[in-house]
């Protein structure tokens, strides 16, 4: 019985000190969304459903948006290890925010104003005495720089905070609204009010969005599980790609979304040609994107310079990127090489044939003027054609026969 209660004994001291590892590995982190539940952020739905981030070593929780928990005030109060933002990210970075891009989940941003067809509103130069609801002008950073390529003095433009209730446009309170492409226009259209879209993009704006980020304090003391948070989020991105009507089921029997089914496919249709998975890696970033979209900040006032720029954009395997880039290039230069060999050859071939042509046609035409002038008669059949060709003496001599 001794015996006994000292391996018990043991047992318990030894699992005592293994299980801190166990609960270590096991640490819940948050990942903090932009709003409520939607197909919107389909991806991370199915990185938790589908075990990715389970498969990583990751207890993911995932913590749904309002108006007073955005998220990169989360990540940066330490409510939240990761988020998911628009370009208020870049915008708040350079401004000295120790945030960093992990991956752009959006190539194209959703952002757009959306006017009633009724207030005449065609153009940003239009919405100038208008009330119109937005954000602020962190959060709505598209508009503010939009606003400024078109030279429209923000001031001008009777501003109304944003209700987040697209109603407001419908019964007509305001003239325009903050929208997301995916979302508000489905509604409209069931209500049947006519309207019209006032997008950055067709004004020089075209930003990142829904982009996946973190802290420089988790990048510097968890390195390893940035790197497999991402990746594991990114599977669950082409995942919800591939199967969307999956991740509708989801949001309405699990997650318990207010839209309706037609709802969520119209939105899940339009995120698809904003993250266009089919063209572009899901979560590139182009280091080019991130500098035009800084500069076009700079340009607008909102920040002084590009001073925090760098290191913003992470680098998964930096060294292996480049020994991938090196690769791609020997393939590219040997396929060069090998082209012009062949274009060589056969442009030698091409004049060596020529060549000979010219000299088969010259033999040709001599050994018919030494006929005719010796006065030699020839018949030639042309076996393929069945024609017969003959000389002007061979002619004649068939003449006189005759």
């Amino acid at each position: 019985m001794n015996y006994l209660n000292i391996m018990r004994t043991r047992v318990l001291l030894a699992v005592a000190l293994i299980y801190p590892c166990f609960a270590a590995s096991a640490e819940p982190i948050h990942l903090q969304l932009r709003w409520h539940h939607q197909f919107q952020f389909a991806g991370y739905y199915a990185a938790l459903e589908k075990g990715y981030y389970k498969k990583a070593g990751l207890d993911v929780i995932i913590d749904a948006g309002s108006p007073d928990k955005k998220p990169v005030q989360e990540v940066i109060q330490g409510h939240a290890q990761y988020g998911e933002a628009n370009a208020e990210l870049l915008l708040e970075r350079l401004r000295g925010a120790p945030l960093v891009a992990l991956a752009a989940i959006y190539q194209h941003s959703p952002s757009v104003l959306i006017a009633r067809k009724d207030a005449g509103i065609a153009s940003p130069d239009d919405l100038v005495g208008k009330k119109v609801m937005l954000l602020d002008q962190s959060m709505d950073a598209d508009f503010v720089a939009m606003f400024n390529n078109e030279g429209v003095d923000i001031s001008r433009i009777h501003v109304v905070p944003s209700s987040y209730d697209i109603r407001d446009l419908a019964d007509g309170k305001v003239d325009a609204f903050n929208s997301y492409l995916s979302n508000e226009p489905y509604f409209l259209k069931q209500q049947g009010v006519e309207f019209t879209v006032l997008n950055p993009r067709n004004y020089g704006v075209d930003f990142y969005s829904d982009i996946l980020f973190t802290s420089e304090d988790e990048l510097k003391q968890h390195p390893e599980r940035v790197k497999a948070f991402r990746q594991a989020s990114l599977e669950g991105w082409y995942y919800a790609m591939d199967h969307p009507q999956e991740i509708i089921d989801l949001l309405i029997n699990t997650y318990k979304v207010d839209k309706s089914r037609k709802h969520l496919e119209f939105e899940a249709e339009a995120i698809r040609s904003l993250i266009v998975p089919d063209v572009i890696d899901l979560g590139h970033m182009n280091p080019w994107r991130w500098r035009h979209m800084t500069e076009t900040f700079i340009k607008a006032g909102m920040v002084e310079n590009d001073k925090f720029l760098q290191d913003f954009s992470y680098e998964v395997d930096p060294i292996a990127d480049k020994e991938k880039l090196l690769r791609y290039i020997k393939i590219a230069v040997g396929i060069a090489l090998l082209a012009g060999i062949i274009s060589l050859t056969l442009l030698f071939f091409y004049r060596s044939l020529k060549r000979k042509n010219k000299i088969s046609n010259r033999n040709e035409k001599l050994l018919l003027l030494a006929q005719e002038t010796a006065g030699i008669a020839y018949f030639v059949s042309d076996p393929a054609t069945g024609r017969w060709e003959s000389s002007p003496p061979a002619r004649s001599n068939f003449r006189h026969q005759r």
